[in-house]
């Protein structure tokens, strides 16, 4: 028993210190394609929601259909930024509401995400960031960008439905 706490307290020390070296690229590639398929889908209905509708939003003081997508926009070039990526010289407004400059807009910026997370290597994954006000591994910040995605794909969903609007991969 003398023995067993020196020898635990080296397997302790030795398991981060692997994990470090591990080869994430897997995960890299699960996690672009992941973005690439919620980004997809917010797309197909940026482009079924007709433009009449981008003013549409379900109750006052909730975002419309163009702000949410603006929203996204704008949270992409946030990402990419904070990732090490360059985010266009001139940003859009939020309150843009043109359907095509925001299509435009969404696909650019989601370009920047998807080279955002390409740059990033097997071995630098583990190291800290700020984001948000507090550090942050960059393994964290990755799964917030595609949780991002996630949610407005989601809410996208929710304004389509609202609309009498079925998603374009869903068959009706």
């Amino acid at each position: 028993m003398k023995n067993l706490i020196p020898a635990l307290s080296m397997l302790m020390l030795a398991v981060p210190a692997a994990a470090q070296d591990h080869d994430n690229s897997a995960y890299l590639g699960a996690l672009v394609s992941d973005f690439d398929g919620s980004s997809s889908k917010i797309n197909q209905l940026a482009e079924a929601i007709p433009a009449e509708l981008y003013d549409w939003r379900p109750s006052e003081g909730v975002r419309s259909v163009s702000e949410a997508l603006m929203h996204v926009v704008l949270a992409n070039y946030y990402f990419s930024t904070a990732l090490g990526h360059s985010a266009p010289e001139e940003m859009p407004e939020e309150s843009l509401a043109d359907k095509d400059a925001i299509k435009a807009h969404l696909m650019a910026s989601q370009d920047l995400v998807r080279e955002a997370i390409n740059m990033h290597t097997s071995s630098d994954l583990a190291e800290t960031m700020p984001m948000f006000g507090q550090e942050m591994s960059r393994y964290g910040v990755l799964m917030i960008v595609t949780g991002h995605s996630h949610e407005h794909l989601g809410q996208m969903i929710a304004y389509a439905r609202s609309n009498n609007i079925a998603p374009p991969w869903s068959g009706g």
